[in-house]
């Protein structure tokens, strides 16, 4: 049986990322057309190249100058996509942009600085779910991923950074994810009856080079005993592009090696 991802037209922001470049190389390989969108250039050409090298009748655009918190901007993103790829059918909304002092404590972080991740995190991701929305309402259909965390459906458990020099969780993720994964389930509710579903993937921690105390106290609190790899993400992110999920919305799908469950 078929993913049912072949020939859907996929917008991928944040997608030059740890796992954007691993998910958007998964949906190349299984048909998808796909627009990336990420603000680093060198690495989204990194990417491309690669895709187009693997999956050589992969059809492909980049884009790198997206203002996120312009309607003008995205509708013009959209429009170029449109006439290039066809319809969008899928948006993922992957991108992770943040301040310079985003991993200040709680009680140091400048308010300004607050408001300006929130702005480009949240906001942003609002902004693309409506502009798309709205082209999708017109087709009766289409699908919406946005990226969450346990962090947005749990506490932090800050034993896991103890002793690290300042490594923490920062306090604008927990308020930025936790407003993701809320707002899926009213984009689901609403958008429902027009066809169109919302979910948000949740991912635990991924193993990326972290210290190796915190892989080892991270790795000691979860049921399964290891951090995600990459690929331990990929699997539910096509899951929720693909036909195979078609009467799942409004869900916030945890892949965490059972963190949520304690």
């Amino acid at each position: 049986m078929q993913l049912g991802i072949k020939g859907q037209v996929v917008v991928y922001t944040g997608a030059a990322g740890l796992i954007g470049s691993a998910g958007t190389k998964a949906l190349a390989r299984e048909g998808a057309s796909l627009a990336l969108v990420d603000i680093d250039t060198i690495r989204l050409a990194a990417l491309i190249a690669d895709i187009a090298t693997t999956y050589p009748h992969a059809k492909i655009m980049g884009i790198n100058d997206l203002d996120a918190l312009s309607t003008e901007s995205i509708d013009g993103m959209l429009d170029c996509i449109e006439s290039e790829l066809g319809p969008v059918t899928c948006l993922i909304n992957s991108a992770y942009p943040r301040t310079e002092d985003w991993h200040l404590k709680f009680e140091d972080i400048p308010f300004a600085s607050w408001q300006q991740n929130v702005d480009m995190q949240l906001n942003g991701t609002i902004l693309m779910c409506q502009r798309v929305a709205i082209r999708m309402i017109q087709r009766h259909h289409g699908n919406v991923i946005n990226f969450g965390s346990i962090y947005g459906l749990v506490g932090p458990d800050f034993s896991v950074y103890e002793g690290l020099g300042g490594m923490t969780m920062p306090a604008a993720y927990a308020a930025i994810k936790g407003g993701v994964s809320n707002f899926t389930r009213y984009l689901a509710s609403y958008l429902g009856p027009h066809g169109i579903r919302v979910n948000t993937l949740c991912p635990g921690g991924v193993k990326d080079h972290q210290p190796e105390a915190f892989v080892a106290a991270y790795e000691g609190k979860v049921p399964m005993r290891r951090m995600a790899s990459v690929e331990d993400i990929i699997g539910p992110l096509l899951f929720l592009v693909s036909d195979w999920s078609n009467y799942v919305t409004g869900m916030n799908l945890a892949a965490d090696g059972g963190w949520t469950a304690i």
